[in-house]
């Protein structure tokens, strides 16, 4: 009976928490990329027979095989130059259109050392409110466990044993974290990059054998644009 409980405890702890990852892989990956520019003209909304409908709904949005580009494609002909007037008042100058092939190019801006350093505390951000989304999870199960030897559902021994698999997981993917942010902030900020303490500069060693995070399964992916 014990082991049940234990395996009920520990297992929605560990998949919640490699639930998580996927979304920190997902988020990460997507800071300073085409895809981020991408997504960000799916919120966009043009007016249509006075209506505000957005670029999502009206076009197909894709990153171009061109670097630093995107195609949207809009699915009527009659709206591919509103859907580019609307682009580039959006700050996005480089906009081309062809209403023939109902094709919209943008050319993504060379971010400036400002955007860079936009990018990074988005990293940094980032790695704060993951690891501390890890820490509700593996609180919320430290009470369950407590709450559950209370009430003599299970006993301290298997408690103990569950609660040490936990911790286990949680260094492990808190780490990730930190070594994958490392390595994103080398990867946006380049030549400028340096440690922000010793610490961070203890852990430079361990990302030349990082692995890559594992892909969302296809069956967890998100749909674009929602």
């Amino acid at each position: 009976m014990a082991e049940v409980f234990e395996d009920s405890y520990s297992s929605e702890a560990l998949q919640n928490m490699a639930e998580f990852m996927f979304d920190f892989g997902d988020t990460i990956k997507e800071i300073g990329s085409e895809d981020a520019f991408k997504n960000a003209l799916f919120g966009m909304k043009v007016m249509i027979e006075k209506k505000p409908r957005r670029i999502a709904d009206i076009a197909k949005v894709m990153v171009s095989t061109k670097p630093r580009t995107l195609d949207v494609m809009p699915y009527s002909r009659e709206h591919v130059e509103l859907v580019a007037k609307e682009i580039k008042a959006n700050n996005f100058k480089n906009v081309k259109f062809d209403v023939q092939q109902q094709l919209v190019t943008v050319t993504v801006p060379k971010p400036t050392l400002d955007d860079l350093q936009a990018m990074e505390d988005q990293v940094a951000s980032l790695t704060r409110s993951s690891i501390n989304s890890l820490v509700k999870i593996k609180g919320l199960t430290t009470a369950r466990l407590k709450k559950a030897v209370e009430n003599e559902f299970i006993d301290g021994v298997t408690a103990s044993g569950s609660t040490k698999k936990v911790d286990a997981v949680f260094d492990k993917y808190v780490l990730q974290i930190k070594l994958h942010s490392i390595k994103k902030r080398q990867k946006i900020l380049g030549n400028y990059y340096e440690p922000k303490d010793d610490a961070e500069a203890m852990l430079l060693p361990e990302i030349k054998k990082l692995k890559p995070l594992p892909k969302r399964p296809k069956n967890l992916e998100k749909t674009p644009g929602k």
